[in-house]
């Protein structure tokens, strides 16, 4: 199990690597270090900001904290994009019927295409933030540690997102379409979100009912990634519920596609 494991894994890095995906990630990150590397010292009050103490830990933490938010918020976008067309490649015609007509189980031949496009993702993401935060870190002369705790629950926020956009690939075996119902359901759910200002329209009608059973269903990509910016603050999770009922979501449609995939004709 562990050498066919090894083959998708290395089949899956290798297609990343062809399609120049990876490059993208190393130039993005090549240019955050220097950036902050060479960046011209700021003067503030005829103070030094990268060599004194006139932020503040606290003000400092806060800062850096919106930074990384915003910028995992930005890789985590572009890994949607980068990450859609890898799995209805592998399903391609005269690729698929190749993979199935190993000894190994169709079920099994998802799972670890998965874990391998996912695991290479998160070494990728982890790189980028670990080089750019010990750059800042190493300008600044203090390591504010709660950035990389807040940066491992990305982990968890990107495998809900790639949950969602794996399985509508395998299921159109598009990553046009994955792309465009992620967004659509992402849309959606964050109008869910606000739902309380339709109630002011709709009144104690059933429909109040029916926006709230669909904010209870719908995965909440959103809020999830509302606990990033509490937990690199070192406050802790803001938002729970949005955690676990994404995860339930995932869990199912994950589920779904492994059934469908495993009776599907090819």
């Amino acid at each position: 199990m562990l050498n066919k494991f090894n083959a998708v894994f290395l089949d899956s890095l290798l297609e990343i690597k062809s399609r120049k995906i990876i490059y993208i990630y190393a130039v993005i990150t090549a240019f955050m270090i220097l950036l902050f590397a060479l960046i011209p010292a700021m003067q503030i009050q005829g103070e030094n900001l990268f060599e004194s103490d006139l932020l503040g830990a606290g003000l400092l933490d806060t800062i850096l904290s919106h930074f990384f938010d915003g910028f995992i918020g930005f890789v985590i976008f572009l890994m949607v994009f980068g990450s859609a067309f890898l799995l209805p490649s592998y399903l391609g015609k005269g690729r698929i019927e190749l993979t199935l007509s190993k000894p190994i189980s169709r079920w099994q031949i998802l799972t670890m295409k998965f874990i391998s496009i996912y695991l290479i993702h998160m070494v990728i993401l982890l790189l980028t933030v670990f080089l750019i935060w010990l750059t800042i870190s190493l300008r600044l002369g203090s390591f504010s540690w709660s950035i990389l705790f807040g940066t491992f629950f990305s982990f968890v926020h990107f495998l809900f997102i790639y949950a969602f956009v794996f399985a509508i690939g395998a299921l159109t075996r598009s990553g046009a379409l994955a792309i465009m119902g992620y967004f659509a359901v992402r849309f959606a759910a964050n109008l869910l979100e606000s739902r309380e200002i339709a109630y002011q329209f709709l009144g104690d009608t059933v429909w109040t009912s029916i926006l709230d059973w669909m904010y209870y269903l719908f995965p909440k990509y959103g809020e999830v990634g509302n606990n990033f910016l509490s937990l690199m603050r070192g406050d802790g999770f803001v938002n729970f519920f949005s955690i676990y009922t994404t995860f339930i979501f995932s869990a199912v449609l994950y589920g779904l596609t492994l059934y469908i995939f495993s009776r599907r004709d090819y």
